[in-house]
């Protein structure tokens, strides 16, 4: 497991397990707010976003929501940290995810709907010790 942390308090854990179990079985995803602090992503807010696809295999966030969103961060001082999304199988990166990871390299948290198991990994271009340059990241739950 990768050196870096994601930080997420119990609050905003309750609001990702609601969205996963609203859109189950299709996938749910949102986008993480907050800030880097050295080996550290901390996240300040959660936001549910639509998935187009309204699919059990893939999502796709609204292009003119996404921009809202980074405006939206912005003018919070904070950045798009991390993208969360649920599978209706265990919590491991598709090939599709892998192919955004690279292009998105932030941690993308992901929730079993059948397990209920949630994991956080992150593209990294360093690949030793890591399969296909995806690394683990640690999920540090905050309480409120």
């Amino acid at each position: 497991m990768s050196h870096l942390k994601i930080a997420i308090r119990v609050s905003q854990l309750i609001i990702l397990n609601q969205t996963a179990n609203l859109s189950n079985p299709y996938e749910s995803c949102a986008l993480l707010l907050g800030s880097k602090k050295e080996n550290l992503f901390e996240i300040k807010e959660v936001i549910p976003m639509n998935n187009r696809d309204s699919s059990e295999v893939s999502f796709t966030m609204d292009e003119i929501e996404l921009l809202k969103i980074y405006k939206y961060a912005e003018s919070l001082n904070t950045s798009v940290v991390g993208i969360f999304h649920s599978h209706p199988s265990k919590p491991f990166p598709s090939e599709t995810d892998k192919t955004f990871m690279e292009i998105n390299p932030i941690p993308w948290l992901i929730k079993s709907t059948i397990t209920e198991e949630m994991r956080c990994f992150i593209f990294s271009d360093s690949s030793r010790g890591k399969i296909d340059g995806i690394e683990e990241i640690e999920i540090v739950i905050v309480k409120d």
